[in-house]
């Protein structure tokens, strides 16, 4: 009773209860998503230098203003000039770095919708911890006043002489140890709670509870080569890899071609004397003598390695994504499956049972312990595989870029043969 005061007191301040369904939670952790706001904000700098490389112009023009004094045997006189110089490009580095801009705004808009599935399958992983967390806590708890109550029986038998001091000890040690596991499941509640409103930004006068989780659907157990071809097509970390191997491409060809010169045109007026206008202009050529770019064109070639490599690495992760979320959730859904076929219902009668025969007297003390303990433990057991299950089925939906209410679809649909 006092750990019942306690955990009331703790859980009693004002806090709004919000009940939220799977969908809901992955389009507000959406939302809210300090990653999202990230990768969003990337998408910056690629734009940035795209503007920067619309015009073939290295560096901006070259403004220059010059005044000279002269002494004349008439006199003393001011000589004015201005000058314009800009360098321009001709051997088409613009173009490879516009290029390469181009698909580096590409890549980071891709790595935007990978963010959005990351935290999609976050999110789908928090609800699904809850929901399982709060079934728990409601197991645990009713099997808690269960054994309190059989304790409170035992009590009366003992006073009674009809039951042994080791019965009684045996519901009265049952009694706290339920009690314990129900404080405790309620504590992980709690906390996959928070968990889950930190996602969704939650304020932290407000608790989320969840709807009833979807059921786990049958997919093809078979579905390992059509899986992996959808995931390839569809992942947009992939897309963003080729985008980014692409630009380092490009980019590497712009730093190459550095050892190209570049047109000087200056252009430029003044007045001598006081009476005599000036207009000319000049052509040159930049020498790249000392600077052939050797610099640009190492760097360029290392990022370019770099993203080969990257690139090469995601194909290796989705490949194992893949093949990973295939086995756990064939394994997973099987174990599930059997649970809930054979020993869920087994278990779910032995608890209306022990309760019955409790109540008409036809079992003893230590028999109603052990035989709920057992009923109850597989209950618990039978929350994690489903966990195991639901999880697996959030994964592989993830693995391939799609919602998990679409992934059957998809699937079948793969599998189909085109002709």
């Amino acid at each position: 009773m006092v750990f019942m005061f306690l955990s009331a007191a703790l859980l009693s301040p004002c806090q709004d209860t919000v009940v939220l369904g799977l969908e809901e939670t992955v389009a507000r952790a959406a939302a809210v998503s300090p990653e999202m706001i990230a990768a969003e904000g990337a998408i910056s700098a690629p734009r940035g230098a795209r503007a920067e490389s619309f015009w073939p112009f290295p560096f901006n023009p070259t403004v220059e203003y010059g005044r000279v004094r002269r002494r004349t045997p008439t006199g003393t006189v001011h000589d004015r000039q201005w000058a314009v110089t800009q360098e321009i490009e001709i051997g088409g580095q613009w173009l490879f770095r516009r290029g390469a801009a181009n698909r580096l705004v590409r890549s980071a808009e891709e790595r935007v919708a990978d963010t959005r599935r990351l935290v999609g399958l976050d999110a789908r992983l928090a609800y699904l911890n809850l929901a399982i967390s709060e079934r728990r806590a409601a197991l645990t708890d009713s099997n808690a006043v269960f054994a309190e109550r059989l304790a409170d029986l035992a009590v009366r038998q003992l006073d009674a002489g009809e039951i042994n001091r080791l019965e009684h000890n045996a519901a009265v040690l049952e009694a706290a140890r339920a009690r314990s596991a129900a404080e405790r499941a309620r504590a992980e509640q709690g906390a996959r709670a928070a968990e889950l409103g930190r996602l969704l930004a939650l304020g932290g006068d407000t608790v989320a509870t969840t709807r009833q989780l979807p059921d786990v659907p049958i997919l093809p157990a078979d579905a390992y080569a059509v899986a992996l071809n959808l995931a390839l097509g569809r992942r947009s970390d992939l897309f963003a890899a080729r985008y980014g191997a692409e630009a380092a491409d490009r980019a590497y060809t712009a730093a190459r071609l550095s050892f190209l010169p570049n047109l000087t045109v200056s252009a430029f007026s003044g007045r001598e004397e006081g009476t005599d206008d000036l207009f000319g202009f000049a052509v040159g050529f930049t020498v790249p003598l000392f600077h052939r770019g050797q610099s640009a064109s190492g760097l360029a070639a290392a990022e370019r390695a770099f993203a080969g490599a990257q690139l090469l690495a995601t194909e290796r992760l989705i490949q194992s994504d893949v093949r990973i979320a295939v086995e756990r959730y064939v394994r997973a859904r099987r174990a599930e499956q059997l649970f809930a076929t054979d020993v869920l219902r087994a278990a779910t009668e032995n608890v209306t049972l022990t309760e019955l025969a409790l109540s008409e007297g036809e079992v003893s003390v230590t028999d109603v312990v052990v035989l709920r303990t057992a009923a109850v433990n597989a209950q618990l057991e039978y929350l994690n595989v489903l966990t195991d299950a639901t999880a697996a089925w959030f994964e592989f939906a993830a693995a391939l870029n799609t919602s998990p209410a679409e992934l059957a679809t998809l699937l079948n649909t793969g599998m189909e043969d085109p002709r």
